[in-house]
């Protein structure tokens, strides 16, 4: 019942009362009770508090502006290379990233430059945020994981950790395993940073 339960919260549903979600709901058992529920057309998500409630908020000004319904072929393809060019991250900031990091992903050692991003470890708030120090390289789908507070880094470690609602996936090989130094130990990720970003994960 605490299988249901979680799914129904995945949802944005009520949990079944008395019945707090499960953490460890096989990726298989989740789409099966989401059909039998009549959920499989929701979006499931693994995101929950505030950050859910702002991407439900970003989906609904995204599909009431039209951005999911290109009128044509050119917008389209300039919108998603705008998309691409933004998530990356301003490019000086990045390209300090990338040199720090050999070019590659600090958490996978992922190498393919064109998946690598600019993440900030605490949110960007001006130009002193794009600190070599606030930032990590990471792989684009790693970058939204730890945008959601789904990955985060131990800071006394500096081990990655993952967020139970993900041990069932493939990410789970990330947990525990060792963050990448950069070439110059200076240019390590603040502790402060990685320990107000630990302090966001609400697991």
């Amino acid at each position: 019942m605490q299988n249901i339960s979680h799914v129904l919260d995945q949802a944005g549903k009520p949990w079944l009362p008395g019945l707090l979600p499960a953490s460890n709901v096989g990726a298989k058992v989740e789409p099966k009770l989401a059909k039998l529920l009549g959920l499989s057309g929701e979006t499931l998500t693994s995101a929950s508090g505030p950050t859910r409630g702002l991407l439900e908020q970003e989906a609904k000004s995204a599909e009431a502006s039209g951005s999911f319904s290109p009128t044509d072929e050119l917008d389209e393809r300039q919108r998603v290379l705008a998309a691409i060019v933004r998530r990356r991250g301003q490019p000086a900031f990045r390209k300090a990233l990338l040199d720090a990091y050999s070019g590659c992903c600090a958490m996978t050692g992922c190498n393919v430059v064109d998946a690598l991003e600019a993440a900030h470890i605490q949110p960007y708030s001006g130009l002193k945020s794009n600190d070599v120090r606030n930032g990590l390289l990471l792989r684009a789908d790693v970058h939204t994981l730890f945008d959601l507070y789904l990955v985060t880094i131990n800071p006394g470690s500096l081990r990655i950790a993952v967020a139970p609602a993900l041990q069932h996936s493939t990410y789970v090989e990330l947990d525990g395993r060792q963050l990448s130094i950069p070439i110059s130990s200076e240019l390590s990720a603040c502790q402060e940073s990685l320990t107000w970003h630990r302090s966001q994960c609400q697991w």
